[in-house]
């Protein structure tokens, strides 16, 4: 069952693309060539548009910077173009412009209280689905051995990314209600959970609210910045087949060099008590403060 049709708040479908500005465009391209995604279009020293093999025409658009690396916000797709309409009614948000990218369609920006950008956008072609041979393993148990005389061999090599997932946020000491009143209220985003400090809420997950639909239990989170960490992205998270090509793709970028942050494990507690949802994050190594990327095993749907 969708969402009313008094409910105010702006419809998503589901998470788009993420935007990186970097000042090394050509070592974030091999980087993300490392990282298992592909190019949908490139145009040489200013930006390149990654795919993963899903429906989606892009995952990750990386822009040369004029200047120090920076993120330049994550897009959500919305159910129809009054979405947009409605949208850039809201105070502070850009006219509805025209994606010159891959899958063509249009956009309006937001900029949310801590001035991180969200974009929303409509009439995206997607493209045919790609997946690669990857299959869903039979694994044994304890009490249960339903795999007899068969013999699982994985390739080695980067892990091949479905979609963009996730992403999270930092934002200024005092400023939770105001961040999650302006989410809340603007975009149809959900509580999923939250984590307290001193009885504080500090930290808020949010899933897409398709009414009764179910949906991954985040794609979206805030949490505040570190005394004397500039506001920025926490991380980007992209999906994967399952934890083998997870680990697959960790021990190729550990081979290229690539210096890992966090992981591999389990992260997001409440998640995992019902969901496999494991993480790891690499940093980049590209000047991008801040800023991390990550593969995620499918997460709880909510």
């Amino acid at each position: 069952m969708p969402l009313s049709a008094d409910d105010p708040r702006i419809r998503i479908l589901k998470t788009g693309f993420v935007l990186y500005y970097h000042a090394d465009l050509s070592a974030a391209r091999e980087f993300y060539l490392n990282f298992g995604l592909s190019i949908a279009f490139e145009r040489p020293g200013v930006e390149i548009f990654f795919q993963g093999y899903g429906t989606e025409p892009y995952a990750y658009v990386a822009r040369k910077a004029d200047g120090v690396s920076h993120f330049g916000g994550a897009a959500y797709v919305v159910e129809s173009r009054s979405e947009l309409e409605r949208a850039a009614a809201i105070p502070g948000a850009s006219k509805i412009t025209t994606l010159d990218a891959p899958g063509g369609g249009e956009s309006v920006t937001l900029k949310d209280p801590a001035e991180h950008l969200v974009h929303l956008v409509y009439g995206q072609v997607e493209k045919e689905a790609n997946p690669p041979h990857l299959p869903k393993l039979v694994v044994n148990y304890e009490n249960e051995k339903p795999r007899k005389g068969q013999f699982q061999r994985f390739e080695a090599g980067p892990a091949r990314v479905h979609r963009w997932g996730h992403y999270g946020v930092t934002y200024r000491p005092g400023e939770y209600q105001t961040m999650y009143d302006w989410y809340t209220t603007n975009l149809s985003l959900a509580t999923s959970d939250v984590v307290h400090r001193d009885d504080e809420p500090i930290t808020c997950f949010f899933h897409i609210d398709r009414g009764l639909e179910f949906t991954d239990h985040h794609a979206f989170f805030f949490k505040p910045a570190k005394p004397g960490q500039a506001l920025g992205v926490a991380h980007a998270a992209f999906e994967v087949h399952d934890y083998d090509e997870q680990q697959l793709g960790h021990d190729f970028l550990t081979s290229k060099g690539y210096e890992l942050c966090w992981g591999i494990g389990r992260v997001c507690v409440h998640v995992t008590q019902t969901a496999e949802d494991k993480l790891n994050i690499y940093s980049m190594s590209l000047g991008v403060k801040c800023s991390t990327i990550g593969l995620i095993q499918a997460s709880l749907l909510w």
